[in-house]
């Protein structure tokens, strides 16, 4: 039987067919996974710019509310419309709020308004460039919870606490669907900070803004039971670097933002501690803060202080007419004054004083002796308030001390309390000592002799060199306080568009 074979031919342009479509469907396939992933790519870089410009309308919002050009607000304006029991604050019925769109602006200080406005461009829209093209952003801050505090150290007057949420828009003005818009809150507060929890702290940022040399050394006591020191607790602190050299011996430990020991150069590999000779910090007992410590400046005496000598009972009590009761002063080569429970105006004074329990509102104190003692009324501290003022600007020194300058028999630094806003130079020189308080943060501090500085000493820049100790009074913890550093305690964001 003859076999029979079918006809194949063609077959081989079916399967070419197919796998001609085959590849074009994986061709189509790969062009549009390839458009997805290009159009996610570009929705993922305007999303992070529309992100970045919504964070930058957070830190403008935040850079205004912790600028002194606001804070200083915070002493001035009334709050007598504001209804702080409420969460959030309000103002007339309304939440406090601050907008760069400043007709939705609702607070009582018109300046304030624009202030916040300005901030993000005259007109209100923040914009940051990017390789294509703009970003704009914008911002309202809402008060969330306000708290006048009493009694911060060295003010005249209450201050005030206050929380805010602040909720950012940032977008990216592209026509499409590269078009996006991110929200950004974030919550900024701040609270309240022991004013003197060190031996020694200076607010300045560079090197050597501490500087001990010679023989200084650290140590701490408790003053409600005596004056028996301890070679530890002497702590020391500065939100730059310190330098020691010689045999300084730092009994307790040194807190900076900034870390490593070695040599000190200005910028970013600013070191903590910079050590020469003998000089210690025990157990190179390092402490980095997380951020740079802030400390208010006093506030300017109130009254001011007149200019010029009064070293005499004469020109004092001159400067005193209209209290009641009036202040007493007596004798001539040492002058004894008692307040009365009033505030005394002292110009430049030298020489030798006694000065009652009260407050002291004093333009210089020159070379001479200082002492102490409780007043008629029962006061006990001595608070002396410098203004450190000339005709025509500021002093270079406002207060140089020299020989046996200080005496606080009760061996209790908070007897003695010398605050002072400004930026001149507080010189104790020869045998000058006591317990006392300095609280100058933007003034510079210079030590020389061979006496002990018991309690605390805070400034811009501090420089000792001789024998002294500085003897922390532990009992100063707690006891002080001033407003604490800013912190944003809370972060989010949400995509709109």
């Amino acid at each position: 039987m003859a076999m029979t074979r079918n006809n194949q031919q063609g077959v081989a342009l079916v399967i070419t067919l197919f796998l001609m479509a085959s590849l074009s469907a994986l061709a189509v396939s790969l062009m549009f996974l390839s458009q997805t992933e290009t159009s996610a790519s570009r929705n993922y870089k305007t999303m992070s710019q529309a992100r970045y410009a919504g964070e930058a309308g957070v830190h403008r919002a935040m850079n205004y509310l912790m600028s002194t050009a606001y804070t200083n607000t915070l002493t001035s304006t009334s709050f007598g419309n504001f209804n702080a029991a409420t969460n959030p604050v309000q103002y007339s019925g309304n939440p406090v709020v601050l907008s760069s769109t400043l007709a939705d602006s609702n607070y009582p200080d018109s300046a304030v308004k624009t202030a916040f406005r300005d901030a993000f461009g005259a007109s209100g829209l923040g914009t940051l460039a990017t390789g294509t093209g703009t970003v704009n952003y914008g911002a309202t801050a809402r008060l969330i919870s306000m708290v006048q505090v009493n009694n911060v150290y060295g003010a005249t007057g209450p201050r005030y606490i206050q929380t805010w949420q602040i909720t950012a828009t940032g977008s990216v003005p592209v026509a499409g669907s590269a078009a996006a818009t991110v929200e950004v809150t974030a919550t900024l507060e701040r609270d309240i900070a022991d004013a003197n929890t060190f031996a020694v702290f200076a607010t300045g940022t560079g090197c050597g803004a501490i500087d001990l040399q010679g023989n200084v050394q650290t140590a701490s006591y408790d003053s409600t039971v005596g004056t028996t020191t301890t070679d530890s607790g002497g702590n020391v602190g500065t939100n730059g670097n310190m330098s020691i050299g010689g045999h300084v011996d730092v009994h307790g430990s040194l807190s900076s933002p900034r870390t490593g020991i070695g040599t000190c150069e200005e910028g970013a590999t600013m070191t903590a501690l910079t050590q020469a000779g003998s000089a210690t910090v025990d157990g190179n007992n390092l402490v980095q803060l997380p951020q740079a410590l802030n400390f208010e400046p006093p506030d300017a005496p109130v009254p001011t202080p007149p200019i010029g000598a009064t070293n005499n009972c004469v020109s004092i009590l001159a400067n005193n007419v209209g209290t009641f009761p009036p202040a007493t002063c007596s004798g001539t080569s040492t002058i004894t004054i008692d307040p009365m429970g009033r505030t005394v105006k002292l110009g430049d004074i030298s020489g030798s004083f006694v000065l009652k329990g009260g407050v002291y509102n004093v333009n210089s104190v020159g070379s001479g002796n200082l002492s102490v003692q409780s007043s008629a009324n029962g006061t006990n501290n001595v608070v002396i308030n410098l203004a450190g003022k000339t005709a025509t600007g500021n002093l270079a020194t406002v207060f140089d001390l020299n020989g046996n300058a200080v005496v606080n028999a009760s061996m209790d630094p908070a007897r003695l309390q010398i605050t002072y806003g400004g930026t001149g130079a507080i010189e104790m020189t020869g045998g000058s000592q006591g317990a006392f308080m300095v609280y100058a943060p933007n003034a510079s501090v210079t030590t020389h002799g061979n006496s002990d500085i018991w309690g605390s000493v805070l400034a811009r820049q501090i420089t000792s060199a001789g024998t002294p100790r500085f003897i922390y009074d532990r009992n100063l913890q707690s006891r002080f306080f001033t407003l604490g550093n800013w912190v944003m305690s809370s972060f989010s964001w949400k995509k709109f568009s």
